[in-house]
């Protein structure tokens, strides 16, 4: 069986390139606006659908900034469960899989840490989707 974090992050270095194509500026911005400009309405409710559950861990709880800023991912998920649309509910729950993202990077995660491999494991089917419709 695969490693959930080096999946996770394989998936993420292909979706990198994608969103890079953008342009420059922040990486959270450029994520916003590659999903907005490539990924449908039905598209964001397909990929919503298919990973319900994964979806529901990756908000059960804030993902904290682990670079010690003292940020965490609750106005992500605040937006997630207000957002009327079901691209802006994938923009936010993005936020959410990029700061995972970060602190698999640059903070504190651990590969024997089981939130921190199940956070990895909900997140690679999303990323893995949106990089499969648009590589």
């Amino acid at each position: 069986m695969s490693d959930p974090i080096d999946v996770f992050s394989s998936y993420w270095r292909g979706f990198n390139n994608l969103f890079s194509s953008v342009g420059q500026g922040q990486e959270r911005d450029l994520i916003k606006s590659y999903l907005g400009v490539n990924i449908s309405p039905e598209q964001a409710q397909e990929v919503l659908d298919k990973n319900a559950t994964e979806i529901d861990y990756l908000l059960s709880q804030p993902v904290i900034d682990m670079r010690g800023n003292g940020k965490d991912t609750l106005p992500n998920i605040d937006a997630f469960q207000g957002a009327a649309d079901t691209k802006a509910k994938l923009s936010e729950l993005f936020m959410v899989i990029y700061q995972v993202r970060c602190n698999l990077e640059h903070g504190q995660k651990s590969p024997t840490s089981d939130r921190d491999v199940r956070l990895c494991a909900c997140a690679a089917p999303i990323v893995s989707y949106v990089l499969e419709r648009n590589a």
